[in-house]
This record gives structure tokens, sequence and C-alpha cells, in this order.
């Protein structure tokens, strides 16, 4: 969740990269985005034609903004793609097999001084993941891996972004009971946790639904939305079952792994 300032930076960025690439007749990109960054750009950039957004794969969470100029088509910029971003893949030997989780990928990858921005989606297998990043800082990852103990035997190599295996999204499948559809209701029951303190992340701007911020507590959910609950988790309201014999609304929500 970003303030308005934040906002109004994030917007001038993405304003700034497709002015150069028009001015300057060239391909430019920005940092990558989160889907809630992603979401409120679209809403400004809308009138603008000359720019997509890419994470390198269909369902990428972090993609980054491309603008392109009036002399090349999409379908040119994306043949040139990994002059932009690129995977880092990391083969683990038998012994870590299914050690390293997406936040020791995550966690490492920062301490080497970049910051959350420079780097996508991180896509994790027993044997191996695949980290997204931007061309430019590609050889410097790839190299500070290789320094690192945990995967001195792990084979670091850079690849081409087209050849990263994505991973299926897996879900948990829960079923909640509410008395009314508003917001502060459905977050205090997935989280199984009181009114109040559902109430409390709502105020404090950790909510999101269909990556757009909302503060309001009476906010009524829809089938379909996407929640996200920040440091807690990201949901989708799958379906409305019906009421119980107490008269609560029953949800079926898929809730990401």
């Amino acid at each position: 969740m970003q303030n308005n300032q934040e906002r109004s930076l994030l917007i001038a960025k993405c304003i700034d990269k497709i002015r150069i690439s028009k001015t300057q007749n060239k391909i430019t990109n920005s940092d990558f985005l989160n889907s809630y960054q992603i979401c409120e750009a679209q809403k400004e950039l809308f009138k603008d034609k000359n720019f997509f957004f890419y994470g390198g794969y269909k369902q990428a969470e972090r993609k980054v903004l491309i603008a392109y100029p009036n002399k090349l088509e999409k379908e040119d910029v994306i043949e040139k793609i990994n002059n932009i971003i690129t995977a880092i893949k990391v083969s683990l030997p038998n012994e870590i097999g299914g050690k390293i989780k997406h936040k020791d990928y995550l966690g490492m990858v920062m301490s080497f001084g970049l910051t959350r921005e420079r780097i996508g989606d991180i896509i994790v297998y027993d044997d191996k993941a695949y980290i997204i990043v931007l061309k430019e800082n590609a050889e410097y990852i790839k190299n500070s891996i290789k320094q690192e103990r945990k995967f001195k035997k792990a084979k670091v190599e850079i690849i081409d972004i087209n050849d990263i295996e994505p991973k299926q999204i897996e879900f948990e499948e829960i079923k909640i009971s509410v008395n009314s559809l508003r917001l502060d209701n459905v977050v205090a029951e997935i989280l199984k946790t009181s009114r109040k303190i559902a109430q409390d992340f709502i105020e404090q701007e950790k909510v999101i639904i269909n990556y757009i911020g909302e503060t309001k507590n009476t906010k009524t959910i829809k089938q379909n939305d996407i929640l996200v609950v920040r440091g807690k988790g990201k949901f989708i309201i799958e379906e409305f079952l019906g009421k119980n014999k107490k008269g609560k609304e029953i949800i079926k929500i898929k809730k990401y792994k």
C-alpha cells in the first residue's frame, strides 16, 4: 500500500520512462513493480499505447514497465526482452534439495545490497529456483550466490527468460461463515482473529482488494475478489455457498500457498 506522495512519485517515474522512450527513440524500462503499483500506473497511463508490463511469464506478479518508440512494435520489443530482464537458475545438490524456501532466496539476494525493486518473481522448486532479475544486475547476483557457503555445490547460471519453468499456483481451500459480507467481518474470519484487530489492519492500510487499497471496514466483498492482507497472505473469494442454519453466509475461499 502506498500513500499519495509515493503514488505520485510512482506515476511520475512511469510517465518519465514513456517520455524518454519517445524523445530519445529508444526502449526504456522501470524497476520491478508489484501488482498494486501496476494497477495504479495503468489508471494513469491508459491513454498511451507504446508500453506494456512484463515479468517473464504469464502469471508473474512482479513486472517492469517497458516503453518503446513508435518505430517498433510490441513483438519487436519482446524479441529483445533478454536485454531487459533475465533469469538466474539455481540447481541444488541433493543434500539441500527441498530445504531452501522462497524467503531464503529473497533474503539472500537482498543481502547483496539490492532493493526489492530490482528483483522480480522467485519461482521455487525442491531441486531448483528461478530468480527473475534486471539484466544489469544478473552477473553480480549470479557471482554473489556462488560465494554463499550454502550454495557452494549448486549450479548457478544465467538463462534465457523464456527457459524458466513457471510453477502451477497452489491453493489451500478454506470455508468461513460471516454475519455479513462487510470487509472487516471477512478479514476477521479469514485470519481467525477479532473484528477489532481486522478493523485495525484495514485502517492501517494493510488490506488490498483487487490490487487497490481499501480503508473502509464496511466495503462489501464480492465473488472473485482478490484480497491481500499484508504479512498474512493472499486470498480469492471463490464462491458464496448460501446461508447456514444460523443465518450466516458461507464463503469458499482459495488461499495462495
